[in-house]
């Protein structure tokens, strides 16, 4: 039998190098420069109209710059390749359903379908898709690991013995993945609906169930008998 591979998204570039000319025109355009040139520039209205005399002023200047562009917080900057790449992630989950019911029975397809739903409608809302942030990470790992992984592990055994063979709890491997699909749906919606209402403590507690649940991306089906 032929192993079936699901697409995945590429993975994120690696941020650009900077070099000294792109970090000059940077600090030229950041707001900490901005508001130590609106300091600098009071202490030259200070000067002109008489306020600072000539042997002072210059120092006076300097340190007003200096002042502003220090209290002025930085910009924090996005991890190193967060930043989603939604059409990606949307074409990938597509071709995974896609792939999925050339292969698959339709009970597994379609409880497939309803995870691949659920992405879709975070994914068409993309403001709740902050670089970095937990809701990101669940979409991200969801279509990247969760989802095709476990299906591969599921079409990877035979057709009769995922139909067929009892596990320990009485379930087959085929409602194995269905309750599990049935689990991973209900995440991404909870998580969107969390991310929708600004829930910071359920949106991190949704997050550290799916990563529990499935961050072994493993059914723990026994090997069938060759």
């Amino acid at each position: 039998m032929t192993a079936i591979r699901l697409p995945r998204p590429d993975p994120p570039p690696p941020p650009p190098t900077s070099g000294p000319r792109e970090k000059a025109l940077a600090w030229l355009g950041s707001l900490k420069n901005i508001a130590g040139c609106t300091g600098a520039i009071g202490g030259l209205g200070l000067t002109a109209t008489g306020v600072l005399g000539s042997p002072e002023w210059p120092f006076v200047v300097a340190a007003l710059y200096a002042i502003g562009a220090l209290v002025t917080p930085a910009p924090r900057p996005a991890p190193a390749g967060a930043q989603l790449r939604v059409a990606e992630l949307r074409r990938v989950v597509n071709a995974q359903l896609r792939i999925l019911a050339e292969h698959a029975p339709a009970e597994i397809t379609s409880a497939a379908a309803r995870v691949v739903d659920a992405l879709r409608e975070v994914l068409d809302r993309p403001h709740l898709l902050r670089a970095g942030s937990p809701e990101a990470f669940v979409v991200v790992r969801t279509i990247a690991d969760y989802l095709p992984t476990a299906l591969e592990v599921y079409l990877g055994l035979p057709a009769r013995y995922a139909e067929t063979h009892r596990l320990d709890d009485g379930r087959t491997p085929r409602e194995v993945v269905v309750d599990q699909l049935g689990l991973l749906e209900k995440g991404v919606r909870d998580v969107t609906e969390a991310a929708a209402a600004g829930d910071t403590a359920k949106l991190l507690s949704h997050g550290r169930f799916l990563a529990d649940r499935f961050g072994s991306t493993d059914l723990d089906l026994p090997n069938p008998p060759v």
